[in-house]
Parts: C-alpha cells; sequence; structure tokens
C-alpha cells in the first residue's frame, strides 16, 4: 500500500548549510526540502502547509521531538510523519552518527515510494559537503528491496523509506540490507493514525 497518488507531500531533511526556498526540489507529488538550521523549521513546515501540503515527512536526522512543532506550525490540516529506527539498526546508526560527527558521514541514500517511477532514470543526488544523499524513487515495494541492496553494496551507509511503506515492505528492505546500513521507516505517533479520537498530541 502506497499513501494517495494525489497526496502532496514534502520530505523534509537535514543538510548543512542548506536554504529551504532556495534548494529545495518539486518533483510530480513530492517536494524534497533540505534544512540546514532546524530552528527554521516552523517557517518551513507554515510555508509547506501555505502550498498545499498534505503530508511532511522528517528525515531521522531530525529528531521526534521536532514532530510536535511541526504539526502546531503546519496546522490541522497536514498529517506529519518522522523516521525512526528499529534495534537492529541502531550499532550502524551510531557508527554513521559518529562520522557524521567527524566530519566524515558516508552517504545517504532515501527510497521513496512514487508509482511509476524508474530507479535508474529518475534518482538524483543533493551534495551539501560533507553530506551527500542520493533519492531513489521506486514504482512499489517489491522493487525497493532489491534497490537497498545495491545500495549498501556501493557503499550507502544510511537508508530512509519514504511514501508509505507498508510493515512488509520495510521488513523487506531491512532483510536485504542485512544490518549493513541503518534503515529508517517513516512513522506515525497514533493521534496522527486516529484524528478523531480523545488522544491529545501534535
Amino acid at each position: 500500500m502506497t499513501l494517495d497518488d494525489e497526496m502532496n507531500r514534502a520530505i523534509v531533511f537535514e543538510a548543512p548549510g542548506a536554504n529551504p526556498k532556495l534548494d529545495r526540489i518539486a518533483g510530480k507529488g513530492v517536494t524534497i526540502v533540505p534544512v540546514g538550521d532546524l530552528t527554521t523549521l516552523p517557517d518551513v513546515a507554515a510555508g509547506l502547509a501555505r502550498d498545499g501540503m498534505d503530508l511532511i515527512e522528517l528525515c531521522g536526522g531530525i529528531s521526534p521531538r521536532w514532530r510536535p512543532i511541526v504539526k502546531a506550525a503546519a496546522g490541522p490540516q497536514v498529517r506529519v510523519s518522522s523516521v525512526t529506527f528499529g534495534i537492529e539498526s541502531l550499532v550502524p546508526a551510531a557508527r554513521f552518527n559518529q562520522a557524521s560527527i567527524d566530519g566524515r558521514p558516508p552517504r545517504g541514500a532515501f527510497i521513496v515510494i512514487q508509482p511509476g517511477a524508474d530507479p535508474t532514470q529518475d534518482r538524483f543526488i543533493q551534495a551539501f559537503p560533507p553530506q551527500h544523499t542520493t533519492f531513489v524513487p521506486v514504482p512499489d515495494e517489491a522493487v525497493a528491496a532489491a534497490i537497498a541492496r545495491e545500495l549498501v553494496e556501493d557503499g550507502v551507509g544510511l537508508i530512509e523509506l519514504y511514501g508509505g511503506f507498508t510493515s512488509a515492505g520495510a521488513a523487506a528492505v531491512i532483510d536485504a540490507v542485512a544490518g549493513r546500513a541503518p534503515v529508517g521507516v517513516g512513522s506515525f505517533t497514533l493521534e496522527a493514525t486516529c484524528p478523531g479520537s480523545m488522544i491529545s498530541g501534535g
């Protein structure tokens, strides 16, 4: 299952020195927004809401602590998710984080479900040295595991999944990577999945 094809989505990720207005890339239904200063996230989220985004996906480098802040800025019509990591990814994620702190981050890759995409022709890189992130649109989950295996064999040190991966689809990627890199999966808190419930929160 993927997210609604008509849904306008934004993937927001932390990147050193990035300007979220000048460096964003808008594609079919998906806008990529790098952010150099996390304190600007509320303004970025409010702007994305004005631009008609239905969903804001926060990368794994942005703590879930920011999710209610982004949600409050974006307003009630915009859903907000953030990438989180399972226990099998904690050790490789710690290695990736330490390498980033040391100024030599491994290459990262974001795999994004986008119906009709060609993962070879449609992939692209955004570079904010020393950080390099490859974006790989895939048509469905069945392709994602093979792409993830290819990426880690090519030396990619971080993989994050966007666009509505199911639990089974995410598990297939985790199995394909086999601990060679951390795998982050977009997730919602309960109040986002049950908006009519009595649960409070952002």
